[in-house]
């Protein structure tokens, strides 16, 4: 059984299998909406996508962030998510993205897709909404489905027979204590307290996990990821310059400029034109610093058993991006703080090892 590991996110999408990792932007572009006469072959860091019977082409990749703001097709919202028709375009083309790394088709007929959702969202609509996408439903039951996907011109065709879907934290968690391989890593951890800070594009994941099992007492999900902070240095730049700046540009010069994850050694430049540039390091390092003292407040009000917490765990493609000096300071003292290592792909790295380990143990 092959095994596909997803983490659609907001503003991310992470994709794994044992050939290949991705990240990818959570954003679409239909390419009729940039298509012209005057168009030369497809844009750059893309791949093109088009589901079998559906006339619909669309570009996906890191490229898509090149386009103005209103050329995107994106998943960032909250409440009807799953339901999204662009949600459900990511997940498929996330099966021909990792499948085009195959070379023998056999590999590609028995699928297993692990997926995860964020702890506020695991009921069981959702998670049944999630396995619709892969799967035929019929009644309670959910039979295999076969998907045909064309990227860049190539004929994809997986088979997806089994679908899992985890809570978010899960994923962080099993990448900690499982190896690459499948074996049990970091035992002394799994009978431990420990608090999840999983910081993403659209929301702020806080959970704690006791015995390897979530703990419902201390939990909240909070819609204040990544694209708060993007949104809080457009508001700082409009009242500075008067500037209308387009959110992506700044996501891109904010993960740009960050040199090694150190914040007190990166630059932050917003280019408007080739002409137009604009120093805005000390603007961004304030939004960095307020965004920081407002996730610490969360934690501090969410967990407040805080003096149980064996150890913080942060992770999320935002995890990088926080003064983490600030956070080690206010919670250092009393609990061990741990930011995740490669934290983007710490969920999606763990829902495949999940799944190895229980795959292994049929």
């Amino acid at each position: 059984m092959t095994i596909f590991a997803l983490d659609i996110g907001n503003k991310q999408s992470k994709l794994k299998s044992e050939h290949s990792d991705y990240a990818i932007p959570s954003a679409l572009v239909n390419q009729r909406d940039v298509q012209t006469i005057f168009s030369v072959g497809a844009p750059k860091d893309v791949n093109t996508l088009k589901l079998i019977g559906n006339q619909n082409v669309f570009y996906w990749g890191t490229g898509v962030l090149n386009y103005d703001q209103n050329k995107l097709l994106d998943s960032l919202g909250f409440g009807n998510r799953y339901d999204r028709n662009v949600y459900q375009l990511l997940n498929e083309f996330a099966l021909a993205v990792l499948g085009k790394d195959f070379d023998n088709q056999s590999d590609l007929e028995d699928v297993h897709v692990v997926a995860g959702l964020p702890t506020g969202d695991y009921t069981q609509d959702t998670i049944n909404a999630v396995k619709r996408i892969f799967m035929e439903q019929d009644g309670e039951l959910f039979m295999p489905k076969t998907h045909l996907i064309t990227i860049d011109n190539k004929e994809i065709l997986v088979k997806v027979t089994d679908v899992t879907t985890l809570p978010q934290p899960i994923g962080t968690f099993y990448n900690e204590v499982i190896d690459s391989d499948g074996t049990i890593v970091n035992p002394n951890i799994i009978s431990k307290r420990i608090g999840i800070v999983d910081i993403g594009g659209g929301t702020a994941l806080l959970d704690q996990l006791v015995n390897a099992n979530l703990d419902a007492n201390y939990r909240t999900q909070l819609e204040t990821g990544a694209n708060t902070l993007y949104s809080q240095v457009r508001s700082a730049l409009m009242q500075r310059y008067g500037l209308n700046a387009d959110l992506h540009k700044i996501e891109i010069l904010i993960r740009e400029g960050l040199a090694n994850d150190n914040l007190s050694d990166s630059t932050f430049v917003y280019i408007q034109s080739d002409t137009n540039r604009f120093d805005i390091t000390d603007l961004v390092y304030d939004e960095i610093r307020h965004y920081t003292s407002s996730l610490i407040n969360n934690i501090q009000t969410t967990f407040q058993n805080l003096n149980d917490v064996d150890m913080l765990l942060v992770t999320g493609g935002t995890a990088n991006i926080i003064d983490k000096t600030m956070f080690e300071e206010t919670f250092g003292k009393t609990t061990k703080v741990r930011f995740t290592n490669d934290s983007e792909f710490a969920n999606v790295s763990g829902f495949y090892k999940y799944a190895l380990l229980h795959d292994q143990a049929k």
